[in-house]
């Protein structure tokens, strides 16, 4: 199955609900992705055929934050010339450079960059050649990144079953993974990265490799391990049982994601991505030979393996009201909230658009005169708030500015989530919504529209747990990531503009599993 990117890799891993806004822009850090620091290309075969490689680059965020606008990639393709023939969309190419601008009119679905790399006719196994990137994204200059491609050399490529149906929250499965060097030289030494949604992790730690963990959704835990072992051509390799998948308590719509790569210079640091990665303990992780002939026949051009697998899961939604005083004139801050008080995370990794949305209704006599980032006038003259993904603890807040225009006794509002498709995953409705009160004094004897809005006393719930913590973050929310401070924009309804229709249904209850496998991107 072929798409542009995924999460951006991490471009998914942006467009969750729960986003505490855009982070200021000395904060955040663009880079290329999908760009290894070593590519071999198949030299041109005896009929004259030419092989291609593809890849796709893009540019994110390492620090989990928005996708830009737009990005500009520049290739210096000029030392390549006799290598390789790069074909590169969409792109403008002169004087031996590729300049590709990219516009992201979907922040969910960054556009990439299309490389097709093939062997030049008339060049030898051993030519090589480095490929320089360097570009923009939202007007700031990215870093350089290098490339050296290689006619000939090692060619890992992957082959996988799908995981099993009927898992279940405690349950591990191994991951079905083999790879093949379908190249004209041995890899000496091999790396595999793994990477878990949020409701899946890795059932074993081991000594050889290392871990990471992100407030991603899309790429919750992450794992590379290094192989110490030599692939001569037409060798084949599989991962033993011992490496296996869990199904954790927030589990419901999950993906596993495996890619394989010949160790190389670098290569640790690009498959790291920026991020910090701890080494596992235990046993080493031992790959093992495959079994019966090694002809080859299951492997195609595909570098990188992924499975998809459904639970039976629940989780519950819980929003929080807010009791409203103060004087007739007065601009108060309404701090309305929602949680998932889980077990499962709600969404769905491979269609990351929203599932719920969170209405406000107020009652006559209150204006609303700031909205929170992402939420707009509905109908009826209620409010909308999009959600994305939630993940299974998340903590979301929505200051709605509002004017006290008239005077008001025991006046009431509404907090609503309606989930449509997805309710069937709530089993406790009662908690979905929640009053809003107000009341007044006498008016203000003058009032400066210069100083700041009073805020919200006192806080109702659909839930006596308590108030959610305004906390949330990108690539859905989590307690313990602090919003954008002083921005009344900075909500739980995410930094995308969620569009106002509802509901992506995942399936119709049971269970359900599917493998794929795809060229390598980042």
């Amino acid at each position: 199955m072929a798409r542009g990117v995924l999460f951006p890799l991490a471009l998914i891993a942006a467009s969750a609900g729960g986003l505490a806004g855009p982070a200021d822009a000395q904060d955040r850090t663009m880079s290329v992705t999908g760009l290894p620091t070593q590519i071999a290309v198949t030299p041109v075969l005896q009929d004259g055929v030419k092989q291609p490689r593809q890849l796709t680059l893009s540019v994110a965020d390492s620090t989990d934050g928005p996708a830009p606008r737009e990005y500009v990639l520049r290739l210096d393709l000029g030392v390549l010339k006799g290598v390789v023939d790069v074909d590169a969309k969409p792109c403008d190419v002169a004087a031996g450079q590729a300049t590709c601008r990219i516009k992201v009119t979907d922040p969910d679905r960054v556009p990439g960059v299309a490389l097709t790399l093939r062997a030049a006719t008339g060049s030898q196994a051993g030519d090589s050649g480095v490929l320089h990137v360097t570009g923009e994204a939202d007007g700031r200059a990215l870093k350089a990144v290098d490339a050296t491609v290689q006619v000939g050399g090692a060619n890992l490529v992957v082959a996988g079953d799908r995981l099993p149906t009927g898992l279940k929250v405690g349950d591990t499965a191994p991951i079905p993974v083999s790879f093949r060097n379908v190249g004209s030289a041995s890899a000496s030494g091999v790396l595999m990265a793994f990477r878990f949604t949020e409701g899946s992790k890795p059932a074993r730690r081991f000594d050889n490799c290392e871990y990471s963990e992100r407030s991603s959704f899309a790429e919750k835990r992450s794992a590379l391990c290094a192989f110490d072992v030599d692939v001569p051509p037409r060798t084949e390799f599989r991962l033993p049982d011992d490496a296996a998948v869990e199904v954790t308590a927030a589990a419901l719509h999950e993906l596993v994601q495996v890619d394989v790569y010949p160790d190389a210079p670098g290569m640790r640091e690009y498959l790291r991505r920026g991020y910090p990665y701890e080494r596992g303990s235990g046993p080493q992780l031992k790959l093992r030979g495959t079994d019966g002939p090694q002809t080859g026949e299951r492997y195609g051009n595909a570098t990188s393996w992924e499975s998809t697998y459904y639970i039976t899961n629940t989780a519950d939604l819980s929003v929080t009201g807010a009791d409203i005083s103060g004087k007739v004139g007065d601009e108060v801050v309404a701090d309305l909230g929602l949680r998932n008080d889980g077990p499962a995370w709600l969404g769905d990794v491979q269609d990351p658009t929203e599932f719920a949305s969170l209405h406000v209704e107020l009652p006559d006599g209150v204006s609303v005169v700031g909205l929170p980032k992402d939420c707009l006038r509905g109908g009826s003259g209620e409010y909308v708030c999009p959600l994305g993904p939630l993940d299974s603890d998340a903590r979301l807040f929505f200051p709605f500015k509002v004017k006290l225009a008239k005077p008001l006794k025991d006046a009431h509002g509404k907090i609503q989530v309606r989930q449509a498709e997805w309710s069937r995953y709530d089993t406790n409705p009662s908690n979905d919504s929640a009053p809003i009160g107000f009341s007044t004094t006498s008016a203000s004897p003058s009032a400066d529209p210069s100083t700041d809005p009073t805020p919200g006393t006192g806080a109702t719930g659909g839930n006596t747990g308590g108030e959610p913590s305004p906390s949330a973050t990108s690539g859905g929310a989590h307690s313990g990531d602090e919003p954008g401070d002083g921005d009344l924009a900075s909500t739980g309804a995410g930094t995308v503009t969620w569009i106002a229709a509802l509901a992506v249904l995942l399936i119709g209850g049971g269970i359900a599993a599917r493998a794929v496998v795809r060229r390598r991107r980042a």
